[in-house]
């Protein structure tokens, strides 16, 4: 999701080789104009081949969606630590990590918890890096916004938990915008920052915004509960550990990334009918 809004600001100024992990993905990456590599990228001296001559590595790969426990730190914490071994070996200079907001190496979610580990790697890393932490991002492909859809346009709609917890959901644009500007920033780069979207309400004002006119109000469901839900309304498996964090505040809690990196924060307004064309265009 982010990728795919990356890309194309990356390649108007620079060589861009992109790893990706399913060979259905590598034609429209080609297409947005970047070099591709496939394959499972679990071997840092393979990777390390992949990286020469490279200056920034930008990592995206996670999410909470996994199969289980051993699979959600492979995929968030294990990742950063093959990549920053093969960027090493292979002399890159800068590592741009898209992170979490709540991540912590104590965090009750184990997708929080291994970004918090990932975090954590990459600031001890020796590397020059920038971590941005993200609140739910939305874009075309992305599971959270599909996931909340899912939830309003239920009979009865539902939320996980009571429904009060805060978000400030970011365009997958304006991650994008950072992690780019975060590659041009010249001289020394190093820190952690955050990155909100403009609009703060709480899931329950979500679930009621994107629900159709008239729905009833939406029930309260646990996380386990809106996981089942969440798999029988998607058609795809959703793990107790992504509805659990969908049951917590997703807000902002380093330093701005869009005041840091001089974004201008799209409104949730405009993202979702922007996403709205654009789905409607592919279609």
């Amino acid at each position: 999701m982010i990728g795919r809004a990356l890309v194309p600001l990356l390649v108007r100024k620079d060589e861009v080789r992109a790893c990706v992990r399913r060979p259905e993905a590598a034609d429209h990456v080609r297409g947005m104009g970047a070099k591709v590599a496939v394959g499972p990228f679990d071997d840092a001296d393979a990777l390390a081949e992949i990286l020469k001559r490279v200056y920034t590595v930008v990592h995206l790969v996670g999410g909470p969606n996994q199969a289980d426990d051993d699979a959600v730190l492979a995929a968030n914490h294990g990742s950063v630590v093959t990549a920053l071994a093969a960027s090493r070996e292979a002399g890159v200079r800068r590592f741009v990590l898209v992170s979490s907001t709540g991540a912590a190496v104590d965090a009750s979610n184990r997708y929080l918890r291994a970004k918090g580990l990932a975090e954590e790697a990459v600031a001890n890393s020796g590397l020059e890096h920038a971590i941005v932490r993200s609140t739910h991002a939305y874009g075309v492909g992305g599971l959270w916004l599909a996931s909340a859809v899912a939830a309003a346009t239920a009979s009865p709609p539902f939320v996980v938990g009571d429904g009060s917890q805060l978000l400030a959901p970011v365009f997958a644009g304006d991650v994008a915008a950072v992690l780019a500007a975060a590659d041009d920033r010249d001289g020394h780069l190093e820190g952690t920052w955050a990155l909100e979207g403009p609009d703060v309400l709480t899931m329950s004002e979500l679930v009621t915004l994107l629900a159709v006119p008239g729905a009833p109000a939406a029930v309260s469901l646990t996380a386990r509960e809106t996981a089942a839900r969440l798999t029988e309304e998607l058609g795809t498996p959703v793990s107790p550990t992504t509805a659990d964090l969908y049951a917590l505040p997703s807000r902002a809690d380093a330093p701005d990334a869009s005041e840091a990196f001089g974004v201008e924060r799209t409104t949730l307004a405009y993202g979702l009918h922007a996403l709205a064309r654009t789905a409607s265009a592919e279609r």
